[in-house]
């Protein structure tokens, strides 16, 4: 008894649980087990006793229902991605057995049955899936399924839904992924293409076809697709590809709480006024978040962060309030196509402190190439498609998407269609009335179905938000220093003139001037004491000048946008290892690529272009005797002119004539 109890201690009975719930899981699962040893003559003695069991019952007992046998064997798993397969094989099956039941003569009936198959008119769901069959085939279906007892999935391979693995060596497989989880997009035929040629080389063995090799990267690819992301397309691709996005419900939000502003460059060609040549303008659009609608915009040529605050004040002024929060993107790329010149030197966040904070309205700026946060750009490619397609004067929305008119050597298209640019006044009505009209009054998708104009102007804008035009216009007005001439004061090449500048000739004045309305400005002195409202001295279209800006993600959705950074920096981490691994194990197994010889690679070897002059007397002298002392015999060797002869039992050394010896020197 002492000996059991040690024995019994001795066991670990945490392993012994453990292993024990692992074999029912399988057992549970549907996997194939197989006894061997000790465990199969336990199962065979189990079996046997069973059969005893089952022999020594008594005829009463037989009566009753037969005790089932143990069996392991897994269940026929339910392929549910062949369900509909599956049912479309129990329906023919049933609607063949039923005609067989009331026919007379089966033999005859199978071959109808064959016939309408064939030709679809029997289960034709079914043909378009299997094609055609023979009488043959169509009867083992029948068989099949009774024998599985009417089971709808007894028809279809147990292995069809099963992944099978490509027979490709590691070598391959990490010399392959060291070619293709690069920056430089290595595509998949140029990588198995280098690896045959490494193995016509010598250097690495390549045992599987290309096929087998490209479907080995498939697969790897479907399987690791974020680090194949992040290999080949950066972290930018990875937020905004395989890093979940944020779920936002516009619905929670009321009309003037976040407005978005961003720019657009508009894809066709209006006419500019001071120049007189047509050329593509910059749309800035201030958009309402929650009715999807555009509350303010306005066009430029060239661009500042002024025309910010111009396409704003339109849109207060067109609310008649101001919005509770405003998104921008302060990113390096926004800069570059805001400022013109020395866009590294500003700062949005900067330049705007001193505007927004006055009236109310918080400010958040958006991190460098947010593109999931950009709500408006929907609406730009809808813009896109549906108005400027539509003018005469369309440039393309890429280079590929060029029009004809503007191909080379398409006289025709160009005297077909009509391309005049419109006008600044022309393009402003056209695109009011687009948003107005046709966008506005349109169902919205994400607006459950009402319109953007249905929803910006169902609520009124409340009192706390509310504000006067007098009150904006601070954050319009420019200060320029400027040195009056005897012809006025010139600004953005427009002419000003008022009487009472006359006594200011040459001196140095203050202009403040308003972006959107240039036919005016207001002249002080450099003590800041008004002198003038100057008029143009000619009659100018006002126009506006715009900038680019991204809308940012909201601040309560912080928290959700840190963890998608740390799947970034994961998968980031990740996939170094994974280059780092293959890298090393490339350099560890390929050998180095044999280099040829000069003789066996000409390509770069020529002729010298100039020729080598002869040498005079004392070069050819000094050649010679260069020659001579290299061919001196060594002192420990017999000299080479004395060749010796083998002569019977006496060695003697060969004599050399004078013509010999003359040549041996290298004197002819």
């Amino acid at each position: 008894m002492d000996r059991i109890d040690e024995v019994y201690n001795q066991i670990d009975r945490q392993n012994y649980d453990r292993n024990y719930r692992r074999v029912l899981a399988l057992i549970h699962s549907g996997a194939t087990l197989k006894f061997t040893g000790d465990a199969a003559k336990i199962v065979k003695k189990l079996q046997s006793e069973q059969i005893r069991e089952k022999s020594d019952l008594s005829p009463l007992s037989e009566l009753n229902e037969e005790v089932p046998d143990i069996d392991l064997r897994p269940q026929a798993k339910e392929l549910l991605s062949c369900k509909t397969e599956a049912q479309l094989n129990a329906q023919f099956c049933e609607m063949v057995l039923e005609r067989l039941k009331d026919c007379t003569a089966k033999v005859q009936e199978w071959r109808q049955i064959t016939d309408e198959y064939n030709k679809g008119q029997f289960t034709p769901e079914l043909f378009k899936i299997k094609g055609q069959r023979k009488e043959r085939c169509l009867r083992l279906w029948v068989e099949k399924y009774l024998q599985n007892e009417r089971d709808m999935f007894a028809l279809i391979h147990k292995s069809k839904n099963q992944t099978k693995g490509r027979k490709v060596t590691y070598l391959e497989q990490q010399f392959l992924l060291k070619l293709l989880l690069t920056p430089q997009k290595v595509k998949i035929g140029t990588a198995i293409s280098t690896v045959k040629d490494y193995e016509r080389m010598g250097c690495l063995e390549s045992p599987s076809s290309a096929p087998t090799l490209k479907r080995w990267v498939m697969d790897w690819k479907r399987d690791n697709m974020a680090i194949w992301t992040q290999a080949r397309l950066g972290s930018k691709a990875v937020a905004e590809t395989i890093v979940k996005t944020i779920i936002r419900d516009s619905s929670l939000l009321n009309v003037g709480d976040v407005w978005v502003a961003d720019g657009h460059t508009l894809a066709f060609d209006i006419m500019n006024p001071k120049t007189g040549k047509a050329q593509r303008m910059t749309m800035i659009m201030v958009f309402d978040w929650a009715s999807r609608y555009p509350v303010g915009a306005s066009l430029a040529f060239t661009e500042d962060s002024q025309h910010i605050q111009i396409a704003f004040r339109n849109a207060f002024l067109n609310w008649g309030g101001v919005p509770k929060y405003v998104y921008l993107d302060n990113g390096k790329a926004f800069r570059a196509k805001l400022f013109n010149e020395k866009w590294q030197e500003h700062d949005l966040a900067s330049d705007l402190a001193g505007i927004f904070p006055r009236l109310g309205i918080q400010v958040a700026f958006a991190e460098s190439y947010n593109a999931k946060a950009k709500v408006i750009e929907r609406f730009f490619k809808t813009f896109q498609e549906r108005f400027e397609r539509f003018i005469g004067s369309f440039r393309g929305a890429s280079i590929d998407d060029k029009p004809a008119t503007l191909m080379r050597n398409e006289k025709w298209a160009r005297k077909m269609y009509d391309s005049t640019p419109p006008t600044i006044e022309e393009a402003m009505q056209m695109i009011g009335f687009f948003i107005r009209k046709m966008y506005g009054e349109a169902p919205h998708s994400g607006l459950h179905g009402k319109t953007p104009w249905e929803v910006y102007s169902a609520k009124p804008v409340p009192e706390e938000q509310k504000i006067e035009a007098s009150k904006l216009n601070f954050m319009m007005l420019s200060t320029v220093r400027k040195t009056l001439r005897n012809n006025g004061i010139m600004l953005n090449k427009l002419m000003y003139w008022n009487t009472e500048l006359i006594g200011h000739i040459g001196k140095e004045l203050l202009i403040r001037y308003d972006l959107s309305d240039l036919r005016w400005i207001l002249v002080y002195d450099m003590q800041d004491n008004f002198i003038c409202q100057a008029e143009v001295r000619r009659s100018q279209d006002p126009f506006i000048l715009l900038d680019k800006d991204n809308p940012i993600s909201a601040a309560e959705l912080h928290k959700e946008q840190k963890a998608n950074k740390r799947h970034q920096k994961l998968i980031a981490k990740r996939t170094k290892q994974i280059v780092r691994e293959t890298q090393e194990a490339v350099d560890r197994l390929v050998k180095p690529l044999p280099m040829a010889e000069v003789e066996c690679n000409p390509i770069f070897v020529q002729a010298p272009t100039i020729k080598t002059p002869p040498p005079n007397a004392e070069q050819l002298m000094e050649e010679l005797d260069k020659q001579i002392q290299a061919t001196l015999p060594n002192k420990l060797d017999p000299p080479p002119a004395l060749r010796l002869e083998e002569d019977d039992d006496e060695i003697k050394p060969k004599e050399k004539s004078f013509e010999e010896m003359l040549k041996f020197i290298g004197i002819k």
